[in-house]
């Protein structure tokens, strides 16, 4: 047989069917090895390096929600209501953030919104340039990591003070 079949399949045919069966056994350990090296182990450190970008993120967005409370009073937006009403405020810097809430209002008062697979960065700056730039109050906070280094968000805004006075929130992962 001519070219580099011929030896390799006179090479094979020399062997015995246990050599044959641990060297197919070896060529699959190889494959298998390769495949974890070129797929499985950067997909693994994807995922932890967006996990990393998303502690940041929300270790970001508290230091600037310290920094706010810490503004003097007079220094902060107004409360009174938008212009316009706040459902269209809402709407308007979501989509400019590139952003889908569902709005609803919320039985304690309120507007209630839920943002499902987005990006925790885009969404935390939305919500901090909603209290900063506009004045609305963030009363209700929940987020929840998805397995694709999204997550969901859900809570509730209001143009004055809370209804309890205080801010609620808690992180699910």
């Amino acid at each position: 047989m001519p070219g580099f079949a011929g030896p390799v399949i006179q090479w094979w045919d020399g062997r015995t069917a246990r050599e044959r069966r641990l060297l197919l056994a070896m060529c699959v350990l190889l494959a298998l090895a390769a495949v974890w090296l070129a797929v499985v182990r950067p997909a693994l450190d994807w995922r932890e390096a967006a996990a990393d970008r998303r502690h940041r993120a929300a270790t970001t967005a508290t230091a600037v929600r310290g920094d706010l409370a810490r503004l003097p009073s007079q220094a902060r937006p107004a409360n009174a209501s938008p212009s316009g009403g706040m459902e269209p405020l809402v709407r308007r810097t979501a989509v400019t953030a590139g952003l889908d809430p569902l709005l609803s209002m919320h039985p304690d008062g309120g507007l209630g919104f839920q943002l499902a697979s987005a990006h925790s960065g885009t969404a935390l700056a939305w919500l901090a340039a909603l209290e900063v730039d506009q004045g609305l109050r963030l009363c209700q906070l929940s987020v929840v990591e998805n397995a694709d280094a999204t997550v969901n968000v859900e809570g509730r805004l209001a143009a004055g003070t809370c209804g309890a006075g205080r801010v609620e929130g808690r992180e699910r992962s």
